[in-house]
């Protein structure tokens, strides 16, 4: 009996059965949705910054050019200036040059803005916070069996035919396995992740979460991407320019499989019949968050 109860106790906590009802699925799509949501924020405010550090890093540039090698590239700008503040003036036919040290005094301010930009803090903190968010929100994840996939496929596979294949052409050659073995004691390679299903990115879960917790959550989340296109497709479809974008075939929808019809009633019914779940006494459910915010208006289309 003692081995047998060893065994049981190692498998329980090897695997872990969450709840399966749908109280369970709304709370982790919210959790989820946030997630995604601040990843999203956070990438689209690195984005502006690298356009502001690379427009500036463009113009120090041009002003090296005009300083050391002594180019009249600023001429043209500064003479279309004159004319359009000082219409009454007569500057001739031929461009105006600027004062001497006007292209220094710019070199000089831009040059301040990019040690600033760096010795301030706000790179660290506008370019490379965004990178490291997911990779610290993995290693929080990590402890409750979650990962947030947000890998996107490369390229080639987008696009599949490019021009190089037909001037560059490589025979695809099957590779004979390799004869040696790996031992019986080496542990297994793990398999990679794949892409995400959705360019914003995905919750996956462990091997050891239930599987059929897994399957029902992801039909959950299915049905409620379908829903919440559905409404955006709905709201683009008020204008003119959002009709024809509908029509477009990256925006029509798929055909919703049967099993996302009964998602409800087989989410509810295995809430009602699972026994291995946490108990219903020990679960608390999150707080309702205030009207007016983004999660209150996730929380509206979740329902």
């Amino acid at each position: 009996m003692a081995p047998t109860s060893r065994s049981q106790r190692q498998q329980s906590r090897a695997s872990f059965h969450p709840s399966s009802d749908t109280a369970t699925y709304r709370d982790l799509l919210l959790f989820e949705e946030r997630l995604k949501t601040n990843a999203a924020q956070l990438q689209r405010r690195k984005y502006r910054y690298q356009l502001f550090l690379f427009h500036l890093l463009i113009a120090i540039a041009f002003l090296l050019s005009e300083v050391l090698l002594q180019t009249s590239f600023l001429d043209i700008p500064y003479t279309n200036l004159i004319r359009k503040v000082l219409p009454d003036v007569d500057v001739g036919a031929e461009n105006l040059k600027p004062h001497p040290y006007f292209a220094s005094g710019l070199l000089f301010v831009l040059v301040t803005a990019l040690l600033l930009f760096f010795a301030s803090g706000m790179y660290a903190e506008k370019i490379a916070y965004a990178n490291r968010y997911v990779p610290h929100a993995n290693k929080a994840l990590r402890n409750f069996n979650m990962y947030l996939n947000v890998r996107r496929p490369p390229l080639r596979s987008i696009f599949s035919i490019s021009p190089f294949l037909f001037v560059f052409h490589r025979p695809n050659q099957l590779r004979a396995p390799s004869p040696t073995q790996r031992p019986s004691n080496a542990p297994a390679p793990m398999a990679p992740i794949p892409p995400a299903n959705s360019p914003r990115g995905e919750l996956i879960f462990s091997s050891r979460v239930d599987r059929g917790f897994r399957e029902s959550y992801e039909r959950y989340r299915a049905a409620f991407e379908r829903k919440r296109d559905g409404r955006e497709r709905e709201e683009r479809g008020k204008t003119w320019t959002g009709r024809i974008a509908n029509k477009m075939p990256w925006n029509q929808l798929a055909n919703a499989p049967p099993a996302l019809a009964a998602l409800s009633r087989t989410a509810s019914g295995r809430g009602r019949g699972s026994a291995v779940g946490t108990p219903s006494g020990s679960r608390r459910s999150s707080p309702m968050p205030r009207p007016g915010t983004r999660d209150y208006t996730a929380v509206r289309n979740i329902d």
